[in-house]
């Protein structure tokens, strides 16, 4: 009996605790009726052409249109890791799902998704926004400031196999989520393509090479087709995370950094609320991130100079292949990316590494740049 008392008491703690953790997670307001300047956007990996067909529409209020996603648009020249197109338009609340339907020349498919978002997830970070330094938009004099913005478009990359990824995008950018699209019939299909392109034939059944190099799609890409091997693991592969963190060779304080992601999410400007004290921690301090492929950090040295560290590129095969290699050979363990700096500040390099491992990245582009008062961000802000 006593057990059972125990139990039921410990389940009632857990609730509450787990409804406290999510009442902090809700800021108060009217998601269906507050509004935020936002386009809906559209990219895909470079490489991988689509063009956007109807539906294209973003919802709110449970089936309220908000607006479009840019359509009968060839968005092959757009990149994963950048922003897509998108079109202007009125202020609008936070969405609550997305219908989208795209048709793809590199698999002669096409495909068709409706999504219901995370509204909560998306209202919370328009209102919470973040501080960047740099050009207020309603600025009549031209001068920097640090000053709140917040995101301006909801991005949905469409990869391949029917992949779509959302993303909040800005000056940071967040992924909302990864969804799965439905593979139109042949059948429902072929209506689709003579309702949209206008033709009175079926849809190829097989990819055209010519309507490939005409949308020049490149050699790497069509052999992959040839082979059979087109596949959307590439773009999961980036969204895996692993425990990593980051670490110096000498002592260094870091002010400011900033970091691009091999997923497409960026990040550098805090949120009004949290000190870059504790923002540092996020790469100073171990946890579950993705893999990056930009990294800068403004850091002063003992000799009191400031200097940029930057990981200008990281080679895509070869960080993401030492990472799993990493995690492969110990799963539970840290993995640093160590910064050797040289003791004359004009050169570095990187190692990643864990308990078991290291392995030094040899194509990784770095740059090294001693700051002065007129480029110091940190006399900036």
């Amino acid at each position: 009996m006593k057990h059972k008392i125990i139990t039921v008491i410990t389940f009632i703690l857990i609730a509450q605790f787990t409804a406290c953790q999510k009442k902090e997670n809700i800021i108060e307001g009217n998601m269906n009726e507050e509004k935020f300047d936002w386009d809906g956007m559209v990219c895909t990996p470079e490489g991988y052409p689509v063009v956007v067909l109807s539906p294209n529409v973003f919802y709110s209020s449970g089936g309220k249109y908000i607006t479009l996603i840019p359509n009968m648009s060839d968005t092959g020249g757009s990149n994963w890791t950048g922003s897509g197109n998108g079109w202007a338009g009125q202020p609008k609340p936070a969405p609550d799902h997305v219908s989208i339907v795209w048709y793809v020349p590199t698999e002669m498919k096409i495909y068709e998704g409706e999504f219901a978002l995370p509204q909560q997830k998306i209202y919370n970070l328009f209102k919470e926004g973040y501080m960047d330094y740099g050009i207020p938009i309603e600025s009549k004099d031209g001068k920097e400031t640090l000053h709140w913005e917040t995101y301006n478009s909801l991005t949905v990359g469409l990869a391949p196999k029917g992949m779509v990824v959302v993303w909040m995008d800005g000056q940071n950018k967040v992924e909302i989520g990864r969804y799965q699209a439905k593979e139109l019939s042949r059948k429902e299909a072929n209506e689709v393509y003579k309702a949209h392109f206008k033709l009175s034939g079926d849809m190829p059944e097989n990819v055209v090479e010519k309507e490939l190099i005409s949308r020049e799609v490149p050699p790497k890409v069509r052999e992959i087709i040839k082979q059979g091997k087109i596949s959307c693991k590439q773009w999961d592969d980036y969204r895996l995370r692993y425990n990593w963190k980051v670490e110096f060779s000498k002592p260094l304080e870091m002010y400011s950094y900033y970091v691009r992601y091999f997923n497409s999410e960026k990040a550098g400007d805090l949120t009004p609320k949290v000190s870059q004290e504790e923002y540092n921690k996020i790469i100073l301090e171990s946890s579950s991130k993705v893999v990056p492929n930009n990294l800068g950090m403004y850091v002063t040295a003992q000799n009191h100079r400031n200097y940029l560290i930057r990981l200008e590129t990281l080679d895509e095969d070869e960080t993401i292949e030492a990472f799993k290699k990493l995690e492969e050979a110990s799963s539970k363990s840290v993995i640093t990316i160590f910064i050797t700096v040289d003791d004359d500040f004009k050169n570095f390099t990187v190692t990643l590494k864990n308990d078991k491992k290291e392995i030094k990245l040899e194509k990784a582009f770095l740059r090294l740049f001693t700051l002065d008062k007129s480029n110091d961000l940190k006399n900036q802000m």
